[in-house]
């Protein structure tokens, strides 16, 4: 990539697809940490809490949380953010019986350095032990080691739960209680300008306005392995921030700011195209593997930001119709899974809807999923299952099957956890009007 030929707007348009990942990822961290005031009460659907502690969601995700993208309505999640600069962590968890249940180690450019749960290890855990890479030393005996090339890292722990049994819920709850995480203490409340104006930024302003934006990614890099930099970003950072400073040329601004647009529009495109299309469906087969596939790692982002291996999970997103339509809320749309071709996961699927910024759908009957728990679903009489997906109430006899869509456009996400069959292929969402 030769950036000093480049033009500042095509510049901005690289860096803005590379760097994405990295402030989303930035932005998670601070949104739930708070580093400005960490004790601060957070709604029941938020699993934060102050940097190196563990939170605990205690209500399955609805619209209140408005902290990520593309949140599960699947399990309760515990959540931790780590500085690693300050030490080691230890993690121990308690016996999960058959239910599914994993732990996610999450780097800071939206990447998955581990997963271990129920799939791959089974009820019980080892200790972990979650460090920086090359810190020294460690009696790998006492524990499993997860090593990590990043500064922050997330921790994310999800427990299936049946939100239709309230005893279910309690149970999950409970283990929850018995999660423990040991380490360095929470630093004190952040008060230095620098840190402020970070905390306090505006998510669509550090994607959008070059100043912000520039301030921001030099922030997140910071955070990163030298050797996950590459060395066109380092000089793409620097060439942006000479120009918004430079004030001898004004247009400059303007350029940047036209490349910023660029970049996002170019990442939000690629959703609809992300790994392989089938039916309107975009399937990412490879997960995590982003390699130097920067694009799908921004798209990916933009969609589902910190999604599990593809061995782990399967996560086909829809944003069209039969007809190849922008799905709105205006139409009224059917999924019909033929009797025998469920969702195949050896887990748990489940099919939710998000409004066009990629959160839950605010609805009068509170559903935001259809799932392989969801109770009283009807079953068609050769054994099929169609779901309505439609922004009113649909005729009598089919509100059991009823998805709530919001009036504007709208997305779809399949969530298949213990995948059997990677190849599968979702139907298409068919346009009834």
């Amino acid at each position: 990539m030769q950036q000093h030929q480049a033009s500042l707007a095509d510049v901005a348009r690289d860096l803005q697809i590379w760097g994405f990942p990295v402030v989303f990822a930035q932005r998670l961290r601070l949104r739930f940490t708070l580093p400005l005031d960490p004790e601060a009460p957070r709604p029941a659907t938020s699993a934060g809490a102050r940097l190196n502690n563990l939170g605990h969601q205690r209500r399955l995700s609805d619209p209140t949380l408005t902290a990520g993208v593309a949140p599960n309505v699947d399990t309760l999640y515990s959540l931790a953010f780590l500085d690693l600069d300050q030490g080691e962590f230890e993690l121990r968890l308690p016996d999960f019986a058959d239910r599914y249940y994993s732990v996610q180690i999450g780097e800071a450019d939206s990447s998955t350095t581990a997963v271990l749960g129920q799939r791959n290890v089974g009820p019980t855990l080892p200790r972990l032990f979650i460090r920086r890479y090359n810190a020294g030393a460690h009696d790998s005996a006492a524990g499993e080691i997860i090593e990590c090339r990043s500064r922050f890292v997330m921790v994310a722990i999800r427990i299936l739960v049946d939100p239709s049994d309230p005893d279910d819920v309690a149970l999950v709850m409970g283990l929850q209680d018995e999660i423990e995480l040991v380490g360095p203490p929470s630093p004190p409340v952040e008060t230095a300008a620098d840190a402020v104006r970070l905390a306090s930024r505006d998510r669509e302003a550090e994607v959008s306005e070059p100043e912000s934006f520039v301030h921001s990614v030099g922030h997140a890099i910071d955070g990163l392995a030298a050797d996950d930099i590459p060395s066109w970003v380092a000089s793409a950072h620097h060439r942006l921030q000479e120009a918004i400073t430079d004030t001898a040329d004004p247009p400059a601004r303007d350029s940047i700011a036209s490349g910023l647009a660029q970049g996002m529009s170019d990442i939000a495109s690629h959703v609809k195209t992300l790994g392989r299309a089938v039916n309107g469906w975009a399937i990412n087969d490879v997960g995590t593997a982003f390699g130097e596939n920067y694009l799908l790692r921004a798209a990916v982002a933009y969609s589902q930001i910190f999604i599990n291996p593809a061995a782990e999970a399967l996560y086909p997103v829809c944003e069209v119709d039969d007809t190849q339509s922008q799905l709105n809320g205006a139409h009224a749309y059917t999924l019909t899974f033929a009797n025998g071709d469920r969702p195949p996961a050896a887990f748990f699927w489940s099919l939710t809807v998000y409004h066009s910024k990629g959160l839950l759908y605010e609805n009068e009957i509170c559903r935001y999923a259809i799932t392989d728990r969801t109770p009283g679903l009807q079953i068609g009489p050769d054994g099929s299952l169609t779901i309505h997906l439609q922004n009113k109430a649909p005729s009598e006899g089919r509100s059991s099957n009823w998805l709530p869509c919001p009036p504007g456009d709208f997305r779809l996400m399949l969530r298949l956890y213990g995948p059997t069959n990677p190849g599968w292929n979702p139907p298409v969402v068919k346009n009834v009007n």
